[in-house]
């Protein structure tokens, strides 16, 4: 039985086993350690964009083997990297992508992060939250409408949505947040894309740890519990 005891080790023996042998399959690998640290590194950067040049720095990797590693990491369906919305499409090429980790609990577990930690380290659970919601909204969107593509918004003053959702030229924003309320201010991202898609916005959803459905004061946008993504 895996209790939560007993999950980080289930987890470190899952990633030993991948790592020592299907990884070997599926590419040359010189060296799974350096693969098991870059992941960890990428754990603790879940929800951030993707900065190779800092990856390769702080493990002294250089750019073709990180980028090897990345694919290997794609490949093994550890990694999800989600690339960049602009309303110029030749542009989404040159953005960064985030980095999501596909399983909450094992980057959980390569975090270090406990639920005892829950008031201690917010901004680490608020990653975790928004990867785990991301990979739930994809999961969803391929039993119902695989022609949903999935993308993230950052602009120049570091003004964000943290997954923009289009079909087509039609454009949707979600927001994850973790605390259990929502203010005025939260809806800044969803705004901004909406200025920026123009006629192609539909609507915008913050999904956060709340009980109820809010309204905004404008009909495109809304405040709904997390809970509602098992209820759709």
């Amino acid at each position: 039985m895996r209790t939560p005891q007993r999950i980080p080790a289930w987890h470190r023996n899952y990633l030993q086993t991948l790592f020592e042998k299907d990884a070997h399959e599926i590419s040359t690998i010189r060296d799974s350690g350096q693969l098991h640290r870059l992941l960890t590194k990428l754990a603790l950067q879940s929800g951030s964009l993707l900065n190779k040049s800092s990856l390769g720095r702080d493990l002294d990797m250089d750019r073709d083997t990180v980028d090897h590693y990345l694919e290997v990491l794609q490949r093994l369906f550890l990694l999800r990297l989600l690339p960049a919305w602009h309303r110029n499409r030749s542009k989404r090429l040159v953005k960064s992508p985030k980095v999501h980790l596909m399983d909450s609990g094992l980057a959980a577990t390569l975090m270090d992060l406990r639920a005892s930690e829950w008031n201690t380290r917010r901004m680490d659970f608020g990653h975790l939250l928004e990867s785990f919601v991301v990979q739930q909204l994809i999961a969803q969107a391929g039993w119902t409408d695989p022609s949903l593509l999935f993308r993230h918004y950052r602009d120049r003053d570091q003004v964000e949505v943290d997954c923009v959702i289009t079909q087509g030229s039609r454009t949707w924003g979600v927001e994850v947040k973790a605390s259990r309320s929502v203010t005025t201010s939260d809806y800044k991202g969803l705004k901004t894309l909406a200025d920026q898609a123009g006629k192609n916005f539909q609507s915008g959803i913050i999904l956060y740890n709340g009980d109820s459905i809010l309204p905004s004061g404008d009909e495109r946008f809304l405040a709904v519990p997390i809970s509602k993504l098992w209820e759709l």
